[in-house]
């Protein structure tokens, strides 16, 4: 990523702090959201980004995504994350093997639960690696990748 197409002002200042604290403040800017996205992609980190719900709003949203790293919660995982929807008072939690989204959760918390969420899915107990399983060739000689026509003899 060249410096010339990093934001200016304080949506510098976010990401900065983003990359001090391991999760943004995105403050409903998706295109910020993108390059933290992008940069933790790179690192093979989670994703975790806070939002409002609207510019004046009491509440956030709190988002989680697993997809830049090659792994996915384990029940256990799915379990904790419940569990801190209920501790932080937040509403209602959409969680996934690869992705979490905590609504209307009260803004003097937003920063505390990002944080609380981030070292959760950092616990080894709370994670498994995803990869995808390959088939398993057969046993009795090679497998044909591309069917060859027979040549001719003559």
């Amino acid at each position: 990523m060249n410096c010339s197409s990093l934001p200016k002002g304080r949506a510098r200042g976010r990401l900065q702090r983003a990359r001090e604290n391991g999760y943004l403040n995105a403050a409903c800017d998706r295109e910020l959201a993108g390059i933290h996205s992008q940069w933790c992609w790179r690192l093979r980190i989670p994703v975790v980004w806070m939002e409002r719900c609207a510019p004046r709003s009491p509440y956030g949203r709190v988002h989680l995504d697993l997809f830049t790293t090659p792994h996915a919660l384990t029940a256990t995982g799915r379990g904790a994350l419940e569990a801190l929807s209920k501790r932080f008072g937040a509403g209602k939690a959409t969680i996934s093997a690869h992705d979490a989204c905590w609504e209307r959760v009260p803004l003097p918390q937003m920063e505390h639960l990002a944080r609380t969420i981030l070292r959760a899915v950092n616990r080894p107990v709370n994670f498994q690696l995803d990869l995808p399983q390959l088939a398993a060739a057969p046993s009795s000689g090679p497998a044909k990748l591309l069917p060859f026509p027979e040549r001719a003899t003559a």
